[in-house]
């Protein structure tokens, strides 16, 4: 019973690897809808998933849905060189593929031939006082060259671990010490008390 019971749990993560990364992360990696999270909470949430490695802020309501429009996979990390968003160079079997695949791309950011700039992205698009609640106390200076967001919401889950520390911190503070230069924000996604829930409900519906 135990054997048969095991073979249907393979055979159903098998499938559900093949039909891409979002039914294993919401059934496997203990994510769930966005919700509002109090302070308390959400130190206990940074303290859990040990995110103790870069400036920590939050965004505002508009920099909810901006997040959740544009970007999409609130456990990302988007870089910037001299205020323009860059992206990894992928071939066409690594497009749509999940975001902890392209997100290795930090590891080789000394080397401009692995990345493409996307003019028409800046880091003006996504830090800014309209979509950062403390934009003032955790802006960026003007003689960094990058500028690096990563991502991350309590409803992400195993994720905060596993991507946001292991995969993306990790790559970043190495690149750190090699004397890169750049600067880091963890930039938090979760809905805060106090939000309007018919404003969210509304723009959801739109």
């Amino acid at each position: 019973m135990k054997k048969r019971l095991l073979i249907a749990i393979i055979l159903l993560i098998s499938v559900l690897l093949s039909s891409g990364c979002a039914p294993v992360l919401m059934l496997f990696m203990g994510m769930s809808t966005p919700h509002a999270i109090s302070e308390q909470k959400l130190e206990h949430k940074k303290k859990k998933y040990k995110l103790n490695e870069f400036p920590h802020c939050n965004v505002t309501e508009d920099g909810f849905w901006n997040c959740m429009l544009s970007i999409g996979d609130i456990n990302s990390v988007q870089v910037f060189k001299d205020g323009k968003l860059i992206v990894p160079k992928v071939s066409d079997g690594e497009k749509g593929s999940c975001p902890a695949v392209v997100g290795r791309f930090i590891d080789f950011l000394l080397d401009s031939t692995t990345y493409e700039t996307i003019d028409s992205i800046k880091l003006t698009d996504y830090f800014n006082p309209k979509y950062i609640a403390d934009y003032e106390n955790v802006k960026f200076s003007d003689s960094s060259r990058y500028a690096i967001l990563v991502y991350w919401a309590s409803y992400a889950g195993f994720l905060n671990r596993q991507n946001t520390k292991k995969e993306y911190a990790s790559s970043i503070s190495r690149l750190l010490e090699s004397g890169f230069d750049a600067e880091v924000r963890y930039v938090n996604c979760d809905v805060k008390e106090g939000w309007s829930f018919r404003k969210l409900t509304k723009k959801m519906l739109e």
